[in-house]
């Protein structure tokens, strides 16, 4: 049975936990001890479970936690992209000839209102899996003829891709990529896009330098990342610490986890 309010003492663990600010699984364990002294570790878990259904509490990083509760003018969102007719449209004939095939869909524009310029282009990203790339691309080349490139390296990214107004970028899905599904639609989570457009640098180049410093401060501000999603998928992308070292030294994000001992 779900806790009840009362049982989950929101009030008091608004009083005890600042908004937004970081803290323990142990510490959170420690309050609720205060209540019930007998506490056990299923009776915990189903109290953590109401409070993250409820949105009181995020998960932030390795058995860290935050409130969301209090001013909610400064809470953070939890993001749900908006698709564009055009991305729908290539979601839908992906669906419809591939009906078992995994993919991941986004689009640059999101990525727009957290930079200091706008781009004049939007890029649709299509992550299918490795052995159905080429017959992806080949149905969508049918749909969309020279808007759709494969696997594209820097110089098609600056000859080809970047003076069109849209266009879409088929690669391979990388296995345990970070993910949500809406309404049937399987979108990659903040972290993933995050990692991928500082390890993929030659593709997402328009994103790099000052650029990606303000997109990681504006959504790190703005939306709730998990860290420790964040951390894991750059270790699979061999960039853990390079991003971790970035983000330390040159953005003004305040990581929750240290990461000494994190590594590639």
């Amino acid at each position: 049975m779900e806790n009840s309010i009362s049982q989950l003492h929101i009030h008091e663990l608004n009083k005890k936990f600042p908004t937004r600010r970081p803290f323990p699984k142990s510490s959170l364990r420690g309050f609720y001890s205060r209540f019930q002294p007998e506490l056990s570790e299923q009776a915990f878990r189903r109290i953590l479970y109401a409070l993250e259904k409820r949105q009181v509490l995020t998960p932030i990083g390795a058995g860290m936690y935050a409130l969301t509760a209090g001013d909610v003018s400064s809470s953070r969102a939890n993001f749900v992209p908006d698709w564009s007719s055009a991305c729908k449209g290539i979601q839908e004939i992906v669906k419809q000839a591939f009906p078992y095939l995994e993919t991941l869909s986004w689009e640059t524009r999101l990525l727009h209102e957290w930079m200091l310029h706008q781009p004049a282009n939007n890029q649709i990203i299509l992550e299918v899996e490795k052995d159905a790339c080429e017959s992806v691309f080949n149905q969508l080349t049918q749909e969309y003829p020279g808007q759709v490139f494969l696997e594209p390296e820097r110089a098609m990214m600056e000859r080809y891709i970047l003076p069109l107004p849209e266009s879409i970028l088929v690669s391979r899905l990388m296995t345990q990529s970070p993910k949500k599904k809406l309404r049937g639609v399987t979108f990659p989570r903040l972290e993933k896009i995050l990692v991928d457009i500082f390890v993929d640098s030659d593709k997402f180049f328009t994103f790099q330098g000052e650029e990606l410093v303000q997109i990681f401060e504006n959504v790190f501000n703005a939306y709730w990342i998990n860290e420790k999603t964040l951390f894991r998928y750059a270790g699979r992308r061999n960039a853990a610490a390079r991003l971790r070292d970035f983000i330390n030294t040159k953005t003004m994000v305040a990581l929750a986890q240290t990461g000494e001992n994190q590594d590639d």
